[in-house]
């Protein structure tokens, strides 16, 4: 009786512990494939963008499309527990085979190794290999993810909290009161293109420069368009050059909001919107993506933008309307944009209207009717045509009398990201943003060198109205004559501390003071 017992409880601890490294496996393993996961889709990510989307919850990622979906099964769920199974069943395996011999039928297939090796694997490295494989593992996922940094940034100094100009504190006017020579203001024609970088004019890369036809626009741009952290994603890029402030995740980690995804898009910043809202602007928000991704729709919402058109919104009114991974394809995107910027423009209301594109989505593009008719076949193609295509809208709204009272700006989001070109990308020593001004009458530079916070004043600026002191967020306006420049170190303080913890940006999030409040302001 006792040994059956004795049977029953050795049983029970091998399943145990069996069970266990089985987990253990899976979930190092899971680290692994998450990564790559990650950056082949998306490109090198931070802890701070995975921890930033974790505050939607699945919802967003649910609603880019069913294939994006398939693929994080097959690589982040049904990989780890397949390969998990597979590596308990090869060490169940060589522990019959060290007891049985190959007798055993299950133990057969280790007899083709040396058994000399064999014992020495099991005794020296096999007790331990979930914790080895998990510690490599865990390694890869955090150099990739720049663990250490997202560490170190709870202790350090807070960049944000001592540097941060709140735009409410500040005077932003139009009109006599503000020296403009044209008391009419202008519209505001605001274009993101997806990774786009000034690396692509490189002729000795790239063969030819594959952004020719923006150059050719008449307009103004700035040389050196850094990227510092917490912009370097689509959502990020947009808030940095709405708001003046990089993004981080807050709600889920920080806080009072603990363990609740985020109701609010930073209701207490004072952004882009906000301000156009006040002067009388209708604000138009159009993109072919779903906007529930990275909580973009609810960030143009919470911040006075009147119409919010995304991926659903945007496909009723194309007929048979062709889809990629994310949703419309840029050509057809740009006709309902000319279309939209007729009717704005009918209305005689000052308006802005914001754009985003998305056929230079890595990993490998997105390639549209039109491009596919131009002969397009490779990813270099993709941007020469998503160029043209830009490029050849703002002609043709020019052409049509549209752009006489707007102004435009062409702006990359953020730097490419992993895509065919990466390696020639990677190896470019300095890597800068693309930017692009264009306006009846050119725009005087105070400088080359800009981040995304400078654009918030910027643009304001570019399009007529006045900020005082020319600062806003932690932007400084780069077109302003008596606007204080940024310190020569700006770049490399930005980098080391920006993303350190900060209880000013938290305030920026909380919800007892709702930024709805400024009209009345």
């Amino acid at each position: 009786m006792l040994d059956q017992e004795q049977v029953i409880h050795n049983q029970q601890r091998h399943y145990l512990r069996g069970s266990v490294r089985f987990l253990v496996y899976a979930f190092a393993i899971f680290l692994a494939t998450l990564t790559y996961w990650v950056n082949s889709n998306f490109g090198r990510a931070s802890i701070e963008q995975i921890l930033y989307h974790a505050q939607f919850g699945l919802q967003g990622l649910v609603d880019t499309d069913v294939g994006i979906i398939k693929s994080f099964i097959s690589w982040c769920v049904a990989l780890p527990i397949f390969t998990a199974l597979f590596l308990v069943l090869i060490e169940y395996s060589i522990a019959l085979f060290l007891i049985h011999g190959p007798k055993h039928w299950f133990a057969k297939p280790i007899k083709i190794f040396n058994l000399r090796s064999i014992k020495v694997f099991y005794w020296f490295i096999g007790h331990r290999a979930p914790l080895y494989t998990l510690i490599a593992c865990f390694a890869y996922f955090a150099i990739q993810f720049s663990f250490a940094t997202f560490v170190r940034s709870k202790f350090g100094y807070d960049y944000f909290g001592a540097h941060y100009i709140d735009p409410k504190t500040v005077k932003v006017e139009y009109g006599a009161d503000a020296k403009q020579t044209n008391p009419a203001p202008k519209n505001l024609l605001l274009i993101y293109v997806e990774s786009l970088e000034n690396t692509y004019q490189n002729k000795a890369l790239f063969g030819r420069n594959l952004l020719a036809p923006l150059d050719q626009l008449p307009g103004t741009s700035f040389s050196q368009f850094k990227q510092v952290p917490g912009t370097h994603w689509t959502i990020a890029g947009i808030t940095a050059t709405h708001c003046g402030i990089p993004l981080k995740n807050v709600s889920l980690y920080d806080g009072n909001n603990q363990g609740e995804k985020i109701k609010s898009f930073l209701p207490n910043a004072r952004c882009l919107g906000d301000i156009l809202h006040v002067a009388g602007y209708y604000n138009v928000y159009m993109g072919g993506d779903a906007l529930a991704f990275s909580g973009k729709g609810k960030f143009f919402k919470d911040h006075h933008y009147d119409e919010v058109l995304g991926r659903e919104e945007l496909k009723q009114h194309i007929q048979n309307p062709a889809m990629n991974y994310w949703g419309l394809y840029d050509d057809d995107l740009l006709v309902l944009v000319a279309a939209k910027l007729k009717s704005l423009q009918a209305s005689k209301r000052p308006f802005n209207l914001t754009m985003t594109t998305i056929d230079t989505h890595g990993p490998d593009g997105h390639y549209s009717k039109l491009c596919k008719a131009r002969g397009v076949k490779e990813f270099r193609g993709i941007v020469e045509c998503t160029a043209s295509q830009v490029a050849k809208f703002v002609t043709q709204m020019k052409k049509d009398g549209l752009l006489k009272n707007t102004n435009v700006v062409i702006l990359g989001d953020h730097l490419a990201m992993y895509n065919p070109l990466h390696k020639a990308l990677d190896h470019t020593k300095t890597r800068h943003i693309y930017n692009r001004f264009i306006a009846e009458t050119p725009v005087t530079k105070n400088r080359e060198n800009i981040l995304h916070f400078d654009l918030y004043p910027t643009i304001l600026e570019f399009i007529g109205l006045s900020v005082e002191g020319g600062k806003l967020g932690l932007g400084f306006s780069g077109i302003s004559s008596n606007v204080e420049l940024p310190p020569a170190t700006i770049y490399e303080d930005m980098n080391r501390d920006l993303l350190n913890a900060s209880d000013r940006y938290l305030e920026l999030w909380e919800e007892h003071s709702q930024n709805n409040n400024i009209e009345k302001q």
